[in-house]
């Protein structure tokens, strides 16, 4: 029989090989989304040791958008004279004093706060987005995507940015096939996208750890929890 100390040192142990294999073991994720406007369907399947899990979902052109909503918020007699009987003057009483308190926590953070927020947290968000970029490996990739938006002028903004974000995925990917298609005279959206993706946690730690202990982010911290608490 096993003493109660070998138990937990074994108990440990194990926790201990579980913590690293989830730290170091490798997440392989693939996925592909492909529709349009009015139509997307996608597929993601995950990979890690032994285990998997994919999930397909997709959602067809069927009724048109707004026989779709009517139709899921349709309910039947029964259920709408219940509910005019069971006090509907209650329910929007109830509905009113939450959008009242929703309005005052949203109205304790001024405009000056974000601004405040934005000048602190600009360049330790712009680190913590590359190192995550960085902490993922992209095997292989390909995509086409076509874009537009009523405004020409947003889609030739949209635009740059997209290409600008190719170029420092190249260098991220030994297998990278994008293909950008603006449309500066329709309102349109279609996406052919597939990439596989390897995740390993450990990468992640030093990422978040000088993120979180950044002076901007700990001085940031600090003064919206004092205002919060009202200690200020």
């Amino acid at each position: 029989m096993l003493s109660v100390q070998a138990v937990i040192v074994l108990l440990l142990l194990f926790l201990l090989l579980l913590l690293l294999l989830v730290l170091f073991a490798a997440f392989d994720v693939f996925f592909r989304v492909k529709g349009s406007d009015n139509f997307l369907e996608h597929e993601i399947y995950v990979r890690w040791l032994m285990f998997s899990r994919q999930v397909n979902s997709s959602r067809g052109y069927g009724l048109p958008a707004e026989e779709e909503e009517v139709g899921k918020n349709e309910k039947p007699v029964s259920e709408k004279v219940t509910g005019d009987f069971q006090g509907k003057k209650k329910i929007k009483g109830e509905k009113r004093k939450k959008e009242k308190k929703t309005k005052k926590k949203a109205d304790d953070i001024s405009f000056s706060d974000v601004l405040q927020a934005f000048r602190q947290l600009r360049s330790p968000l712009i680190r913590l987005v590359k190192g995550i970029v960085n902490a993922i490996k992209i095997p292989a990739a390909k995509a086409r995507i076509g874009f537009g938006f009523p405004d020409p002028a947003y889609t030739g903004m949209a635009y740059g940015y997209a290409h600008a974000m190719k170029g420092y995925l190249a260098s991220r990917s030994e297998k990278l096939e994008i293909q950008l298609e603006p449309y500066f005279l329709d309102t349109k959206l279609d996406i052919d996208m597939s990439a596989t993706v390897r995740i390993r946690l450990f990468r992640f730690v030093p990422v978040m750890i000088f993120f979180i202990l950044n002076r901007n982010v700990l001085h940031f911290s600090w003064y919206f929890l004092m205002k919060k608490r009202g200690w200020r």
